[in-house]
């Protein structure tokens, strides 16, 4: 187990499964309207395609909630409520948000 994986594990609750998540730039980003734009933590694509490269991804659900956690080297995190993204999700096992495709590739527990 790695640092980033002991950190998201800290972070999680006794009932809730931690997914490692696998990002890729999703074709429907050119279609997203406005009002996604505004809970955008990113100045531009640039920064974001950067970040996505660099972070792991994790995804913290149980019965109510789905947290998406994106943590760098050294253990900061950035959390979003991605509950709406997961349950409107065609596929079971990947879910869209802000222009990614974050397609589960190993449940941890």
């Amino acid at each position: 187990m790695n640092a980033q994986e002991k950190k998201i594990y800290a972070l999680a609750g006794e009932k809730d499964e931690v997914i490692v998540l696998q990002p890729r730039k999703d074709q429907s980003f050119a279609k997203l309207v406005l009002s996604d734009f505004v809970n955008m933590p990113f100045t531009s694509k640039a920064a974001l395609r950067a970040r996505v490269r660099k972070n792991a991804y994790f995804l913290i659900r149980n019965d109510e909630k789905a947290v998406l956690y994106s943590v760098d080297d050294n253990l900061y995190y950035d959390s979003y409520d991605v509950t709406e993204e997961v349950k409107a999700s065609e596929d079971p096992y990947s879910f869209v948000f802000m222009g990614f495709k974050f397609k589960y590739h190993e449940i941890l527990g």
